[in-house]
């Protein structure tokens, strides 16, 4: 597996995701910190992360289609230079305290725009710098990758706003919002303002990267209209039953997952202890190294049989969908660590195995817009779920944290045990 890290262009892609994807967990954790300590509120807090993911939800497909249709590398150029701008411009905000809730609005918003041409092309661009049967290794590594920036990403956010380590200490935050913003704000600068600068370093690792064309092979549509690119891709995903499951439970199963984590999870740690972005940065690393090691075996071994892998992936997903349940009951921060490591474990296991399963199956020139399409339903819904679960936190935090747990148990089991789960190809009964 290492050894592709000797080929130079996935050398040179590699140092350059490691750092951004270090950036991307560091505004992780700023991001809804910052709403957090300016208004106190959970539901205003669910409202910017909507307003940054109804972009996103809108023109994911057409990224998609825009990947397809010129260059991984080049979508990601760009969109790097666009988010390097927003972080530097928030950053310096926070910094000589003229930052605004409205210009949190816009900022996110424009974010959610590059990031509906960043995902489909981030996704996208293993095809194109390693041949079909390096992509499980190299999805290992990549995988692997991110989940070292997740170990490292929310500490360094943590400490990069704090100021200082202190083991965390059981104790509600005051409830004065200034009072909060003013005591977090240079730390909150110094970490939108290192973000800006890993993507950056992207901008610059990605100059020195050669791809192959995706474009060139038979079958692809030149003049095609770009709604009728992303019917194309649509059609070739509803084709195989087991991928239009997997595509459509796991759009259901992140409108419960992904507002509880950093909606939900960052309200409760701020109630819970006085260093709360501390402990919830913690509780996310634990599931980084978690992952980490859960990639890494993945990678080491033979591919899984392409009719196995939905149907494990779902049952790995109940297990992190308990966890959280798990972690409200429980209220140790030591626990919830250890719930975390395990769930980032399994998770990320099967997920290098299914997405070695889509890339080595997709035909090259479909790539980037099936990829956008599990962007697409992974992510559309999240402007609705952090509205929605926004106003519920508010209402009754850790009832609404159980309750989302156990809608994914169910979901999971449900996708797991349909009558379609094994059906990898198109027709197949």
């Amino acid at each position: 597996m290492l050894a592709l890290l000797k080929q130079r262009n996935f050398f040179i892609f590699w140092i350059g995701e490691l750092i951004t994807v270090i950036g991307d967990h560091i505004s992780i954790i700023a991001f809804p910190w910052l709403v957090l300590q300016m208004t106190g509120s959970a539901f205003m807090t669910g409202l910017v992360l909507a307003a940054q993911g109804l972009p996103r939800a809108i023109l994911m497909l057409w990224g998609g289609a825009i990947v397809d249709r010129n260059s991984p590398r080049m979508v990601m150029i760009v969109t790097d230079i666009v988010r390097f701008g927003l972080m530097l411009a928030l950053g310096l905000l926070i910094y000589d305290g003229s930052i605004t809730l409205p210009i949190i609005f816009v900022g996110a918003a424009l974010f959610g725009i590059a990031d509906a041409f960043f995902y489909p092309a981030t996704t996208s661009i293993l095809p194109s710098l390693l041949k079909k049967d390096e992509l499980q290794q190299g999805n290992a590594i990549v995988q692997m990758t991110t989940h070292t920036a997740i170990v490292l990403g929310p500490v360094i956010a943590g400490l990069l706003i704090m100021g200082e380590f202190a083991m965390p200490e059981t104790h509600a935050g005051t409830g004065n919002a200034d009072a909060n913003f003013a005591a977090d704000q240079i730390g909150l600068a110094r970490a939108f303002l290192v973000d800006a600068a890993t993507f950056g370093i992207s901008i610059f690792t990605l100059l020195f990267i050669k791809t192959r064309s995706l474009r060139d092979e038979e079958g692809a549509q030149e003049k095609s209209s770009m709604i009728d690119d992303i019917k194309v891709a649509l059609k070739y995903v509803w084709s195989i039953p087991a991928l239009r499951l997997c595509f459509i439970g796991i759009a259901v199963l992140e409108f419960f997952f992904q507002a509880p984590i950093f909606v939900g999870l960052p309200v409760l740690m701020k109630l819970r202890f006085a260093d709360g972005v501390l402990v919830y940065s913690i509780i996310l690393g634990a599931y980084g190294l978690g992952a980490l090691m859960g990639s890494g075996i993945s990678g080491s071994i033979k591919p899984f049989q392409h009719e196995s892998i939905p149907r494990a992936l779902f049952l790995v997903f109940a297990w992190s969908g308990l966890t959280l349940g798990l972690m409200v009951i429980f209220p140790a921060y030591q626990i919830a660590m250890v719930l975390f490591f395990l769930a980032g474990v399994g998770d990320n296991f099967m997920w290098v195995q299914f997405t070695t399963w889509i890339q080595q199956t997709t035909p090259d020139h479909l790539m980037g817009r099936v990829m956008s399409i599990l962007m697409f339903l992974a992510l559309g819904l999240l402007p609705i779920a952090n509205m929605i679960m926004g106003f519920l936190f508010e209402l009754a935090l850790e009832e609404t944290l159980i309750a989302a747990s156990a809608a994914m148990v169910i979901i999971c089991g449900v996708t797991a045990f349909h009558k379609d789960i094994k059906q990898v190809t198109a027709g197949t009964k």
